[in-house]
């Protein structure tokens, strides 16, 4: 079994189908009453709000993006205020239908915080047998848009070193002792140079540099940028075909799925165990328009 801890922060409107609309509320009200008012040195005001460095280094933990992460976030927040007063000022929030979204929207944030604590922390196992069976009851799911090819490389500096190193290939050298051997290319060095599998747009060099060329061959003779490329075709996938298990972006696609089915199924269950604790009803005759 793989455990798989339970993402935190589950937004309510992933199980509750939050409109847009709701969420643009959210960020302009959020963006303008979750940070309270403190005393201290102001980064950033609009009108009479203020965004105090306490605020900012509450919310931007030091990282090494840290001076991006604090623009961006300031930036966010200038913007978000803007709005925000402007739409008081027109008095926006007086109009009983934002009202009544602003209040579906605080439910809805209550009920995502609410469930975040209950199952926040609880990790959900998927098991080996789950994956291979949701990846066969949904093979549709997995099919390429597009042509993809292959492709492992090494990395060069010059074009000497390249046109010996080919060389050597062509006699038999084995390309992946090669890789790790003198690829200058950290990224791909530690898997046989592997570039996975990738479109005609996503490398439209090196796609045309292997065409015409049949799984196991050298391609041919690849510059970039001032660097040589030796690049061998490994696979060819045609347009339609479906994907394998082991492309880590199909089993990455089949774990989130599954963990969100396993959320909702808790959530279902307790639901029903709600109604069981709860006074609830329904008028079906009204319901019906009737």
């Amino acid at each position: 079994m793989r455990a798989v801890r339970q993402p935190r922060r589950l937004d309510a409107n992933l199980f509750w189908g939050l409109p847009a609309l709701w969420l643009l509320l959210i960020g302009v009200w959020f963006g303008g009453c979750s940070l309270r008012q403190e005393d201290g040195p102001v980064v950033a005001s609009v009108g009479d709000a203020s965004l105090t460095v306490d605020q900012l280094d509450s919310q931007v933990p030091d990282s090494e993006v840290a001076d991006e992460q604090r623009q961006f976030f300031v930036d966010n927040w200038v913007r978000r205020q803007l709005l925000y007063q402007e739409a008081l000022a027109r008095e926006v929030d007086r109009a009983p239908r934002v009202r009544l979204l602003v209040e579906q929207a605080r439910r809805d944030l209550v009920v995502s915080a609410f469930l975040d604590d209950l199952f926040g922390d609880q990790q959900i196992d998927v098991s080996q047998n789950e994956i291979e069976m949701y990846y066969h009851l949904h093979a549709d799911n997995f099919r390429r848009p597009d042509a993809e090819i292959r492709a492992q490389h090494i990395l060069l500096g010059s074009r000497r070193d390249a046109t010996a190193l080919r060389n050597e290939l062509l006699r038999g050298a084995v390309f992946e002792d090669k890789v790790r051997e003198l690829s200058i290319d950290r990224e791909t060095n530690t898997v046989g140079g592997d570039l996975g599998y990738f479109t005609a747009d996503d490398r439209p060099e090196i796609w045309e540099a292997c065409a015409g060329t049949s799984p196991g061959q050298l391609c041919s003779k690849l510059s970039l940028n001032g660097a040589y490329h030796i690049v061998r075709l490994t696979d060819r996938k045609e347009a339609g075909s479906v994907r394998d298990l082991t492309e880590e972006p199909v089993r990455g696609q089949i774990l989130e799925s599954l963990v969100r089915d396993r959320h909702r199924e808790r959530i279902d269950e307790l639901v029903s165990r709600l109604r069981t604790e709860h006074s609830w009803s329904v008028d079906e005759t009204r319901l019906a328009g009737q």
